[in-house]
């Protein structure tokens, strides 16, 4: 990204809500995956027990690290976020979840694999930022995906 660029509105905030994993959570998720991992051995699919093993492992290493707090900003070219610049050419719409505690946009894009970009709102007025996305991107009411709600219900 060129230095020329300024940003319009700019914000520092986590980059996913941290939930503090009890003993219980560690012992449910370690419980289901033997079960998965040993019905994959006993059906003879020694591979995918043990992709179930390492997958869930690195879930766990992720879902228990902090979240890093990155700088978010919205400049003339798109809205980067730490460092890796979304254009508003390939931003369709957003929507600004104010209700939620802490606020955030939903960003969906034209990209078939990141189809919605969630970023947290921090310090900065979300009205504030409506105004500025307002003049680059149409404003739709999107909701976020199921499985991303499931996940954070149940502390990933």
């Amino acid at each position: 990204m060129p230095p020329t660029l300024t940003p319009i509105i700019s914000w520092d905030a986590p980059e996913h809500i941290h939930t503090e994993k009890n003993n219980d959570w560690y012992w449910a998720v370690g419980i289901i995956t033997l079960t998965a991992a040993t019905l994959a051995f006993i059906f003879g699919n020694v591979i995918f027990g043990i992709l179930i093993i390492v997958g869930v492992f690195a879930l766990i290493v992720h879902a228990s690290r902090k979240p890093r707090v990155i700088h978010i900003e919205i400049n003339d070219r798109g809205i980067v976020v730490d460092n890796i610049l979304y254009p508003f050419l390939t931003l369709e719409s957003f929507w600004i979840d104010a209700h939620e505690h802490p606020s955030k946009i939903l960003l969906k894009s034209v990209k078939t694999f990141m189809p919605y970009i969630s970023v947290h709102i921090e310090n900065v007025d979300p009205e504030k930022v409506r105004e500025v996305l307002l003049k680059y991107i149409a404003e739709t009411e999107h909701h976020e995906p199921l499985i991303q709600k499931i996940l954070e219900k149940l502390g990933f």
